[in-house]
């Protein structure tokens, strides 16, 4: 596996997160699949927008990356279809075959309940990591972001982690980590 570092990151086409937050989240992937000897993880991405983040999950992670999106105006996504509607979760399920989604990264549309509905369709299918982008202030991401930590408060099978850069005095959207501890959720 390639080290995780500036000189690499910055070899790739840039992420659409902030650099800092980009790179945090990568190093607690290695940590995290280094620790669960993961080789070759399975990354789902709901929201691919300019599809950059691919080539990041390829070269660190050796990953078999899916990307859903319902526009190919930035990019070609693997799955193309409006990640809500059940025949794209279908196509998701028939690409994967057996394997197993070791991550899934939520980034699409940004309003409450079409998070959520990310969230409870493909979130089951993540049977290590779930992960959000933008998670900062009170509305949308960050509204369900925070009532997901709330209801899950005591539940000793996962485990929260928030990143955020701080750039010029402002904070970035961040990326919200849930950890899952035992394969809680199957489907």
């Amino acid at each position: 596996m390639i080290e995780i570092c500036d000189k690499e990151i910055q070899k790739l086409p840039a992420p659409n997160q902030i650099y800092g937050e980009w790179k945090s989240y990568l190093l607690i992937l290695k940590w995290f699949f280094d620790a669960r000897n993961i080789v070759n993880p399975v990354i789902v991405e709901v929201g691919t927008q300019a599809g950059r983040q691919k080539a990041h999950y390829e070269k660190f992670f050796d990953a078999v990356h899916i990307g859903i999106d319902r526009s190919e105006k930035w990019s070609k996504p693997d799955i193309l279809g409006d990640s809500h509607d059940p025949e794209t979760l279908a196509k998701l399920k028939e690409r994967l075959g057996v394997q197993e989604v070791n991550v899934v990264f939520i980034d699409a549309n940004h309003e409450y309940e079409d998070v959520k509905q990310d969230y409870e369709m493909y979130g089951p299918l993540a049977q290590d990591i779930i992960a959000f982008h933008d998670i900062s202030g009170v509305k949308s991401v960050g509204k369900l972001w925070a009532e997901i930590r709330e209801q899950e408060k005591g539940n000793t099978d996962l485990e929260f982690m928030s990143i955020g850069d701080l750039k010029k005095g402002w904070c970035e959207l961040g990326i919200g980590i849930i950890k899952k501890q035992k394969n809680r959720w199957r489907s």
